[in-house]
């Protein structure tokens, strides 16, 4: 993590992406909550279009340090939403901006603001992941607002290199341009345990429950369902540690 004098930085990049559409009539805020169980979601980045039977907007008050009363808008277009997923309060957090348009009068006008929540008529989404990346936020001082205050990586992978003979930093990026050069070392095998959890694309975060001979892994979901997959068949990445969990991400074999 660099901390300048206007900025709190680290650098990362997108572990998986995650793109798909939500059904006519979801809420808005359940929908991203769910998503967050189904794909074991932490640290995201979210783009979307569309449009909503209705949606509630506000706006942040600088004077007053509060959020205005939210106004609803029906029937309106999706012009832009953007916003992150990130921790507040031990709990995962959606914090989503939008522009829409509604026709008033003959003509098209344009609203913006912090989405409260909405009801989906349609809409298409992209989600960047960040899964190595934990973000957190808290009470700032100098804004009266909840923003992230701390840019971690779980792994040691997202923090930086000092350089012992030039005396300078030596980011991840500048290491990763020299380690491509340099010819590929064999892959390093992980092998969970009765015990241990997997992070699942598809599935979420899953513990396991057993492992038979021929390779087959018995796994709780996280609403409690079992199933059975086959552990040889996925590529099995090196695990973190979320606080007494051993945690193993994996993806199918030869996907990047």
């Amino acid at each position: 993590m660099t901390v300048g004098k206007r900025t709190l930085a680290i650098e990362t990049r997108a572990s998986r992406h995650i793109v798909g559409r939500m059904l006519r009539g979801s809420g808005l805020q359940d929908a991203f909550r769910n998503l967050v169980d189904e794909h074991g979601l932490r640290t995201a980045w979210v783009n979307a279009i569309g449009a909503f039977e209705w949606i509630e907007l506000t706006e942040y008050d600088q004077t007053e340090r509060r959020y205005e009363e939210a106004h609803r808008f029906e029937r309106c277009e999706l012009l832009s939403m953007q916003g992150n997923l990130s921790e507040r309060d031990s709990e995962p957090f959606w914090h989503l901006h939008a522009t829409v348009s509604v026709r008033e009068d003959g003509r098209d006008v344009t609203y913006g603001g912090h989405v409260v929540d909405g009801s989906i008529f349609a809409l298409e989404f992209r989600i960047d992941c960040f899964d190595e990346l934990e973000l957190t936020r808290a009470d700032d001082d100098a804004t009266g607002l909840q923003l992230w205050a701390n840019l971690e990586t779980s792994r040691a992978e997202g923090a930086q290199l000092r350089d012992p003979q030039a005396g300078g930093e030596v980011t991840w990026a500048m290491a990763a341009e020299v380690s491509s050069r340099a010819q590929p070392a064999a892959p390093q095998e992980h092998k969970p345990e009765k015990g241990d959890w997997i992070e699942h694309a598809k599935f979420g975060l899953c513990k396991i429950e057993g492992l038979s001979g021929d390779g087959v892994c018995f796994i709780k979901l996280p609403d409690a369902r079992r199933k059975k997959i086959k552990i040889d068949a996925l590529q099995v990445l090196a695990p973190r540690f979320d606080g007494e969990r051993r945690v193993f991400p994996v993806r199918p074999k030869g996907k990047q």
